[in-house]
Formats: structure tokens, C-alpha cells, sequence
């Protein structure tokens, strides 16, 4: 990107190349032109040697006057055409700026995934700074750096070109674009290695890339120091310095929009999946209770119209059956149309809402409620917020289809740096280990354990025939889903 110095065009070398023959032959004349006029008016008697000696003299000064003249002159054209080529050259790069700049708002702005841009940004440095090769690290968990593209190295000489520039290991990113000059030995040829920062508005470093070069002359440079320390780094130009900023901060902008876009398209997809699972669940719910219910009822229908004349003391018990069914099936519906309100996280907070949803269910049984939500933090990621209350309402929905309880217990805690979800009943209880459960049972626990291990949590059943039952979810309070949904680099 420096501009190249020009070279002398034909006039300034025809100036150049004709000037002490036209100074002699002006010289010469002047002399001639000189001796004629003495010798034709002769006004004074002079000795002929002085009279030729001082037209020798007129001459040469006039030949000097004229080589001085043209000398100028050639020099005037050569700064004229300098001026006019540097110009032309800072035209030129200057266009070749805007366009790359253009084509990196176009790539920016048409790529759909975070690959097409990493992709496109590894091709940068050999456009920019004619590099050798190029590496794109990225910081990823717990201030990891990862490489997330390598061009023009492989493996083993990207390990060597790091070492010899001291990026191996630990290295403080520079704030602005800096040239490394190498401790070592450097695979390839390389001489210099160009570190661009990629830093968000907040100097949050995202991460940086490293340009490997062979010759530092498609750079513009400062004036190095006199120093001949190998460890200095080079200074760039200001000129070379805002253009690799805008880039930098043009990458950065779009591989952080691309991260924002998966976060988004992973939540969508995390919602899609939850919508999904609560119809399958009161889809299941419905069919093993409600659908059941009534699939029987209508069989024994079909038998009543034989028991109207043969035996109708019999329909009598027949209908006390199918009202108290009835009734049953209705408290089934309305907990099925109470699971499916909208919760009101959003409006009263985690435990309220949670208070105000667990108070209303049990008065709909006619429990005894014992709720114990006290010792909770409150930096509690919304994904656990979400998870904590599907569990308790799923275990409340349990106690309510199968305990036939009349006392429960919700409590929700901190336990060894995870949260703890118990919802305790004092009902009928089952053996958990026993293949004969009812129907829909052992469906709705395995979707329990699905949803906690995909937390990295843990669920546990304590039930015997009889002594009622105990649910007991643990969820580690380090998850976040924003650092674990559609994470990319």
C-alpha cells in the first residue's frame, strides 16, 4: 500500500540529457557573436588574446546561465510529475480503501451465519498487508483463546511462527495494530507478524488476528526507533493505523451481531422445543386421564341400553358411578386449563408468581400447603427460574392425578451451589422401581429426568406404598443458557 516512486518521464530526460550541448552551442555562439562585434567596431585598440579571452568568457557564463536554466527546469518537471504520482497513487488507494470497505459492508451484511464471516475475515490480511499467511483467535469460555481459522500454515508452523513471536502462551493484546518482530526462528520466511485487536466498543477484547509477513514493504511505516532491540515492535502510520481499525472494528461488529443472531435462533429453537413438550404433555395428560375416562364411560353407555329392561335397579349405581366419574373428570380439565395460564414471571417475579401459582393450585385441591421459598438467591438465571417452576408444577400436577394427598410441601433451595426442587405429599405412594406403575407414570417421569440431565441436573424418587412420595430435583446454579444456548465462536 505504499505508493511507488516514479520514474523520470522522457521530457525531464531529454532536459537532462541536453543540457551541456545546448549550453555549448549558446556558449559558443555567444562567443562568436562576441569576437564579431569587437572585430567590426573596433572603437577601441585591444590586444587580440584579451579580445578572444573575454568573449571565451560571455560565452561560457551563457552556457553556464543556460545549463543552470534547463537544470531547473528538468527538476521543476520531475517534482510536477512526482507530486502529480503520488497523487495519482493516494487516488488509487484511497479507492481501493472505499471498495474494500464497501465489500466488507456487503460480505457483513449478506452473511446469514457466523462461519460465513469468519470465513471471509481470514482472507483480509493478504488483501490489506499482502501477509504470508493468518491466523483468527477468538476468546471463547473462561477467557479461553481459540484459533478459529488458520490460512497459509499448517498446524506445526503455526505452533513455531506463535512461539518465535511470543504468542505461545499468555499475550496482553495491544489496544491498537502492532507489528512483532520475531525473538526466534520463524518457519516460512516470515519476518514480521501484523496483530490486529478485535475489541468491542467497551475494549471488551473478543479476540485478535495475526498476520504473518515475509517483507514489510506493502506496509507504511513510522520512522523506527534507533534502537536495534529485535523485541520492538514497528510502528504503523496513522494512515495504515484508522484503516485497520475501521476493519477491526467492522469484523468485530459483525461476528458479535452473528453470535447475537444464533443466540436468538437457538432460543427460538429452545421455545419451539418447550411449547412442544408442554402439548405433548397435556396431550398425554388428556389421553391417559380425560380420553380414558371417557372411552369407558361410553362402553358402559353401550351396556346400559341392555340393563334399561333387564335390570334397572342396576342403572341406578350405574349413574352414582358416572357422576362421581364425571366429577373426576372435570377436576382433571381444570387442572389441564389451570397448567396451561401464561405465568407471570415477568409481572411478580420468580417467587411471587411461583407463591401465587402453587397457593392457587392447592386451594383448587383443598390441600394443606406448607411452601418454604425463603433461602433463594436473587441472580437466579432466568433459564432456572423457568426450569424450577416446570418442576414444581409438574410435581404438583403428579401429587394431584395419583397421591390423592391431602397435605403437600413445595420447597425450593440453595444446596451444594445448586438449586433444590422437593415437592413432598402425604399420599397413597407407589414403588418407583415396580413395573406395574399407572399409565402415563413412568412417560411423565422419564420426561422429568430428560429435562434435568439436559441442565446438568439430577431428579430423585422417594415413594413407598403407602408413606406417600418425594420429588427431588437438583439444578446446578452455574448454568446459564446464555452462555450455553447456540454458543459459537
Amino acid at each position: 500500500m505504499r505508493p511507488t516512486k516514479p520514474q523520470p518521464t522522457d521530457m525531464v530526460a531529454a532536459l537532462r540529457s541536453l543540457r551541456w550541448p545546448i549550453a555549448g552551442v549558446v556558449g559558443l555562439l555567444f562567443a562568436l557573436v562576441r569576437l564579431v562585434e569587437t572585430s567590426l567596431i573596433g572603437f577601441r585598440p585591444l590586444d587580440p588574446l584579451f579580445e578572444t579571452l573575454e568573449a571565451l568568457f560571455w560565452g561560457a557564463l551563457a552556457a553556464v546561465a543556460i545549463y543552470a536554466v534547463l537544470s531547473w527546469a528538468a527538476h521543476q518537471e520531475q517534482r510536477r510529475q512526482v507530486a502529480e504520482a503520488s497523487f495519482l497513487d493516494e487516488l488509487r488507494l484511497t479507492n481501493a480503501r472505499l471498495e474494500l470497505l464497501y465489500e466488507l459492508n456487503q460480505r457483513i451484511a449478506s452473511s446469514d451465519t457466523l462461519d460465513d464471516v469468519l470465513d471471509y475475515a481470514i482472507t483480509l490480511p493478504a488483501r490489506l498487508f499482502a501477509a504470508r499467511a493468518a491466523a483468527l483467535v477468538l476468546y471463547g469460555e473462561q477467557g479461553r483463546t481459540l484459533t478459529a481459522r488458520c490460512l497459509g500454515l499448517n498446524e506445526e508452523q503455526l505452533a513455531a511462527a506463535r512461539s518465535a513471536f511470543g504468542l505461545a502462551y499468555h499475550y496482553e493484546l495491544p489496544p491498537e495494530p502492532t507489528i512483532l518482530k520475531p525473538r526466534g526462528r520463524t518457519p516460512a520466511g516470515i519476518v514480521a507478524c501484523l496483530i490486529l485487536p478485535l475489541a468491542e466498543r467497551d475494549n471488551q477484547p473478543l479476540g485478535w488476528i495475526e498476520g504473518y509477513l515475509t517483507t514489510t514493504d506493502q506496509l507504511t511505516l513510522e520512522q523506527p526507533s534507533a534502537r536495534s532491540d529485535q523485541v520492538l515492535p514497528l510502528l504503523l502510520s496513522a494512515e495504515s493505523t484508522a484503516l485497520l481499525l475501521t476493519v477491526a472494528g467492522e469484523l468485530t461488529e459483525s461476528i458479535q451481531g452473528s453470535r447475537r443472531r444464533a443466540r436468538e435462533l437457538a432460543s427460538v429453537a429452545t421455545l419451539e422445543q418447550a411449547i412442544t413438550e408442554e402439548r405433548t404433555r397435556i396431550a398425554r395428560d388428556l389421553h391417559d386421564g380425560v380420553a380414558q375416562s371417557l372411552a369407558f364411560l361410553r362402553m358402559r353407555v353401550d351396556l346400559w341400553a341392555d340393563w334399561l329392561h333387564q335390570d334397572p335397579q342396576r342403572l341406578s349405581g350405574e349413574f352414582v358411578n358416572l357422576k362421581a366419574n364425571l366429577r373426576q373428570q372435570i377436576d382433571e380439565l381444570r387442572r389441564a386449563i389451570f397448567a396451561l395460564r401464561p405465568m407471570e414471571l415477568g409481572q411478580l417475579g420468580f417467587v411471587a408468581a411461583l407463591r401465587r401459582y402453587v397457593s392457587e393450585f392447592a386451594e383448587q385441591q383443598a390441600w394443606e400447603l406448607e411452601l418454604e421459598l425463603s433461602d433463594l438467591p436473587t441472580d437466579i438465571p432466568q433459564v432456572l427460574e423457568l426450569a424450577a417452576f416446570r418442576f414444581a408444577q409438574e410435581g404438583l400436577n403428579n401429587a394431584a392425578k395419583h397421591a390423592h394427598a391431602s397435605h403437600v410441601a413445595l420447597t425450593i433451595r440453595t444446596l451444594d451451589g445448586g438449586l433444590q426442587i422437593v415437592v413432598r405429599d402425604n399420599g397413597i405412594g407407589f414403588d418407583p422401581g415396580a413395573q406395574g406403575e399407572r399409565p402415563g407414570t413412568r412417560l411423565g417421569l422419564r420426561q422429568l429426568r430428560e429435562r434435568a440431565t439436559a441442565l446438568d441436573g439430577r431428579l430423585t424418587i422417594l415413594s413407598r406404598p403407602g408413606q406417600g412420595t418425594e420429588l427431588r430435583v437438583w439444578l446446578p446454579l452455574r448454568y446459564a443458557a446464555e452462555d450455553r444456548i447456540g454458543k459459537t465462536l
